[in-house]
């Protein structure tokens, strides 16, 4: 596929969609957004009956790139990272995000777009939009409330505090598994096999009848998050805001 896309299916029909961009830790680059969403139309070309994403062992996926940041800033391009969303979320097989490394911002909505997520004991996530000085996009404040519940979700988009998975454990999220992460991959593999024992008929009927909903979200997301971005990236502090947590990195 590419270097930092590459697809591998197995004999029971399950495929598996690593982002592998080792140089740039999984950011959204126009390339890379461009590559992912031509993986996931490879990966449903060949007649899955369930996707396994996943990305590094350190990091699933970092969320955006600083150059597109400061593009919004000065007006001259448009957000484009929903467009990730609103394609996994119209996956016509469920999709499993196996996150074993660190998942922040936008590479954290990823997994609330997906149908069963296994995250990583020792690993972080978060959502750190408004650490950035803008609101949230991706279809976070749509989606994210139904993988963490309202109360821990608004914690999260307000303080941009990254949690460990542990910690998580422990705070009542509707995470299927928060596992060590040198299990993260295995219990995937072990959810992706009981799906794929089933009809594929039957399966694409119940993924989109189960997307329904989180279909009608994304399309609020786009009406309410694209609102904020235009008054949040207009905002003069914000560029600063954005230089100044990227010289910490």
């Amino acid at each position: 596929m590419s270097d930092r896309i590459k697809i591998r299916a197995d004999e029971h029909g399950i495929v598996y969609l690593h982002m592998c961009d080792e140089a740039k830790k999984n950011v959204f680059s126009d390339d890379f957004i461009a590559e992912l969403v031509a993986g996931m139309e490879k990966a449903e070309s060949m007649n899955p009956k369930v996707i396994v994403l996943h990305g590094l062992s350190d990091v699933f996926a970092a969320g955006a790139e600083k150059k597109n940041l400061m593009d919004l800033c000065d007006g001259t391009v448009h957000v484009k990272d929903l467009v990730i969303s609103e394609r996994l979320v119209h996956s016509t097989v469920p999709v499993i995000a196996a996150m074993e490394g660190h998942a922040v911002g936008g590479g954290l909505v990823m997994a609330a777009c997906c149908d069963i997520v296994i995250a990583a004991r020792e690993s972080r996530y978060g959502v750190v939009f408004m650490s950035l000085g803008f609101t949230p996009g991706m279809g976070c404040t749509t989606l994210l409330p139904d993988l963490f519940g309202v109360f821990v979700s608004n914690e999260m988009m307000y303080t941009g505090k990254r949690y460990k998975g542990s910690e998580l454990a422990g705070m009542g999220t509707n995470i299927n598994y928060i596992v060590p992460r040198a299990d993260v991959m295995k219990k995937a593999g072990d959810i992706a096999l009981q799906i794929a024992e089933k009809n594929i008929k039957s399966i694409q009927l119940l993924k989109y009848t189960l997307s329904a909903r989180r279909r009608k979200l994304l399309v609020d997301a786009r009406l309410q998050e694209d609102m904020m971005h235009k008054l949040s990236f207009g905002f003069p502090e914000t560029r600063k805001t954005i230089e100044e947590f990227y010289a910490g990195q």
